[in-house]
């Protein structure tokens, strides 16, 4: 029994600090009056109004040489190995705090994806023993399609950001009514996409460096399939903490971002090889010409309106059924 209301009290505790970070701390009494030890004058709260010192800063002690070791460190509140540990096991929370102006709980977002993919960039390619990827004249969209995602594949950090740019206006479309982050914008859609990216940069280095244990592995198809399920739980995870729906509910939202993305991916490569046959002077391709990248086009933005007026459509629905 008490082994069991341990584990209560660690999980409260733990659910408790996911919501949010500062709710296990005890805060200091705003109404009592306290010192300044630095400038010499009196105030209330948490922190001193005129040099910004911590109230009930005195005497050196163990705590102070901790606090001093984890600073030299950059191991701080707001450091980045503390913001990755949240992004890990309270992603969404984590992305909910940023979007409503609690800055102080992370790392620059923007400065840590730049360090993560820079990190990436060189594990990747301090460990890959693969041969060059072969020179293939480019002369129709297929052969362009194969030496773009050879490149990307060798860039995975390049990739991951490029990939999440593509989910901004579905998300922006398909969870703009949602309860715990209602109507978003697209700047801060923006946002969401980069905490994001940078959490599936972590899973991939930590992937990379499973795979590189001494391990005879039966199928690395498998291998592949379980590591395109992670992903889709671990957004799946990121989605329910951030927007507030139910499973089900940031399930098909989500299967349908998913599917946006992957339209939208497409009409990018299209275009993509529009360009570069048209500065290339490249033989026409009679599947990929410029009334198909047109109607692919025309696709893409029907396909996000419907998105939208879908999402809309449900919480319509649901406040009719309300009252």
């Amino acid at each position: 029994m008490a082994i069991s209301k341990t584990i209560k009290h660690r999980w409260a505790r733990y659910r408790a600090w996911q919501d949010d970070p500062t709710a296990t701390k005890e805060p200091c009494d705003r109404e009592a009056t306290h010192y300044c030890a630095n400038c010499g004058i009196e105030f209330t709260g948490d922190f001193c109004y005129q040099c910004g010192q911590r109230a009930g800063t005195g005497r050196i002690t163990w705590d102070s040489i901790r606090q001093n070791v984890m600073e030299l460190w950059g191991l701080g509140t707001r450091s980045l190995p503390y913001t990755l540990w949240q992004l890990v096991w309270r992603p969404g929370y984590l992305i909910g705090d940023y979007l409503r102006g609690r800055h102080q709980l992370s790392y620059p977002p923007i400065k840590m994806l730049v360090i993560v993919a820079l990190f990436t960039f060189l594990m990747f390619n301090f460990f890959d023993d693969t041969a060059e990827t072969t020179v293939v004249e480019i002369t129709n969209f297929d052969t362009f399609f194969d030496q773009t995602m050879d490149w990307f594949f060798k860039h995975l950090d390049w990739l991951m950001l490029f990939l999440m740019s593509l989910f901004i206006l579905p998300t922006y479309a398909l969870f703009r009514f949602s309860p715990r982050c209602p109507r978003h914008t697209l700047p801060e859609g923006f946002f969401i996409q980069v905490f994001i990216s940078s959490l599936l940069l972590m899973f991939f280095i930590a992937y990379t460096l499973f795979s590189m244990l001494p391990i005879n592995w039966a199928s690395y198809d498998a291998i592949n399939v379980i590591c395109y399920v992670a992903i889709s739980l671990v957004l799946l995870r990121v989605y329910k903490q951030l927007f507030g729906f139910g499973w089900w509910g940031t399930s098909w939202r989500l299967g349908l971002v998913l599917f946006c993305g992957a339209k939208l991916y497409g009409l990018t490569a299209e275009l993509s090889y529009q360009f570069y046959s048209h500065y290339n002077h490249l033989p026409a391709d009679n599947k990929y010409t410029t009334e198909h990248c047109a109607y692919s086009c025309l696709y893409a933005l029907l396909l996000i309106a419907g998105c939208f007026i879908a999402a809309y459509g449900v919480e319509y629905v649901k406040k009719r059924l309300q009252r």
